[in-house]
C-alpha cells in the first residue's frame, strides 16, 4: 500500500506557491506531482483545497487562468500587478467583449524590474504609484481608476466604452437596498491621470472624463444619455426623483424635468415578477403627476435610440411652440 504523501509546509497550504518556495521549504520535486497538489501554470502550484474558480456571476476569461493562478503568476514575476484587460476582468469593470474574451494575460513590470518573454503574457512597463495597485481576490491588480487610464490607450474600445467604463467606477452602487461607496470618484480618476504622466491615450482619459457622470447605474443608462447629447440635446439629468423634496421617492434613470419627462432603461433584471412591481409603482408615481416614462430595452440600444431621440426632440419642439 503506497504511503500518503508527506504534508506540506502550513505556508504553501494557504496560498499559490513557485517550485522554487516549494523547494526552499524542504518539499521534494517529486511531492509535487502528488494528487493533492494542482499545476496553474509552468512552474506555478497550489494545494487542491484552495478555491480555484472565480465567484459566482464572474464570467470566465480568455485566458482561463482562475484567480489564483494570476496570483502565483504575479509571484513568479516578483514587482508585476495585473492590469489593462485582465485587471479590468478581475475587478469586473464594464469592458467590451473582445477585452473579456482576451487570452493573453497582461502584467505591468514597475520601472527595473525584469519582464518575461512569453506568448501568453502581454508586458507593460510603467511607473506605478502605491495609489495605482490594489488587491483583488488575492491577486495584485491595477485599481479600477489606473485601468482606465491604460485602457485609454487600447485602441479597441471607443469614446463611448471609456465614459461607460468612468460611469461605472465613479457610480454609488445598491447594495442590500441602499447605497454604497463608488470605486472611485471623479477626483480620483483625474488624480490617476496626473500621475500616469505620458501613457499612451492619456490625452484620451482627460477628454472622456469631462463626460463622465455620477449618477448612471448601468452601461446602458451611460450609452442613452451619451447618445441624447450626441444627438444635439440637452444632457439629461440622472437618477430623478418623482417628488424632489421626498429622499424615498422613487427615481427614473434620466429625465428632463422641465419637460415632464421620464426615461428608464429596462435590462434583465426588469424581468422578474418582484422587479415589474417596483417598476409598476415607479411609473404611477410619475404619472399621478403629470410624467409621461418612456421605457427602454436592449432593441432601442441596438437601434441608436431613434425612438428616444426623436421623443425627446419633438417634447422640445412643443414647448417651443407653447
Amino acid at each position: 500500500m503506497p504511503r500518503p504523501p508527506k504534508p506540506l509546509p502550513e505556508s504553501l497550504l494557504l496560498a499559490p506557491f513557485t517550485r522554487a518556495e516549494a523547494l526552499n521549504c524542504g518539499v521534494e520535486p517529486h511531492r509535487l506531482q502528488s494528487p493533492d497538489i494542482v499545476t496553474l501554470g509552468k512552474g506555478l502550484y497550489a494545494h487542491v483545497e484552495l478555491t480555484m474558480t472565480w465567484p459566482a456571476r464572474h464570467a470566465e476569461p480568455g485566458h482561463r487562468l482562475p484567480p489564483l493562478a494570476l496570483a502565483a503568476l504575479c509571484r513568479r514575476y516578483p514587482g508585476t500587478v495585473a492590469s489593462y484587460a485582465t485587471a479590468a476582468h478581475a475587478t469586473r469593470l464594464p469592458v467590451p467583449r473582445i477585452l473579456q474574451a482576451e487570452q493573453r494575460v497582461h502584467l505591468t513590470w514597475r520601472a527595473g524590474a525584469h519582464q518575461a518573454r512569453r506568448k501568453d503574457i502581454v508586458s507593460h512597463r510603467h511607473s506605478l504609484s502605491p495609489s495605482d495597485v490594489t488587491t483583488h481576490l488575492g491577486i495584485p491588480v491595477t485599481t479600477p481608476a489606473r485601468t482606465w487610464v491604460d485602457l485609454s490607450g487600447d485602441p479597441r474600445l471607443t469614446d463611448i466604452d471609456l465614459v461607460v467604463l468612468a460611469d461605472a467606477i465613479i457610480k454609488r452602487p445598491w447594495r442590500k437596498g441602499r447605497r454604497v461607496e463608488s470605486l472611485d470618484t471623479l477626483d480620483g480618476l483625474a488624480a490617476a491621470i496626473q500621475r500616469a504622466g505620458r501613457v499612451k491615450g492619456v490625452r484620451r482619459a482627460r477628454l472622456c472624463l469631462e463626460r463622465a457622470r455620477v449618477g448612471a447605474d448601468s452601461p446602458q443608462e451611460t450609452r442613452t444619455r451619451l447618445a441624447l447629447v450626441d444627438a444635439g440635446l440637452p444632457e439629461p439629468d440622472l437618477q430623478v426623483r418623482a417628488d424632489p423634496a421626498d429622499p424615498y421617492s422613487p427615481a427614473a434613470d434620466l429625465g428632463y424635468r422641465d419637460l415632464k419627462l421620464a426615461i428608464q432603461y429596462d435590462g434583465e433584471h426588469h424581468r422578474t415578477r418582484e422587479q415589474q412591481a417596483v417598476d409598476a409603482d415607479r411609473d404611477r408615481a410619475f404619472q399621478e403627476r403629470g410624467w409621461t416614462v418612456i421605457r427602454l430595452t436592449w432593441l432601442d440600444q441596438k437601434h441608436g435610440f431613434t425612438r428616444l431621440i426623436r421623443e425627446v426632440r419633438n417634447r422640445f419642439a412643443a414647448v417651443l411652440r407653447a
